[in-house]
């Protein structure tokens, strides 16, 4: 094979090894985020959806 050939073949490969990465990645960050947020609810003592969401609602109108 060419040199060029090689490089594309290379090059495709790379690509597709990174996007998995990325995939992983991204699964990580989102199962991180999900725990973050479990510990959050926990630490404050909700026991509920409303409590959480009334928690969620003041914190937005804080604008943080």
């Amino acid at each position: 094979m060419s040199s060029r050939r090689l490089r594309n073949i290379d090059i495709k490969s790379e690509r597709e090894r990174l996007a998995k990465a990325q995939a992983a990645f991204r699964a990580q960050e989102d199962a991180l985020q999900k725990e973050a947020g479990r510990l959050v609810i926990e630490a404050k003592g909700f026991t509920s959806t409303k409590q959480v969401e009334q928690w969620l609602s003041q914190l937005k109108e804080r604008g943080l």
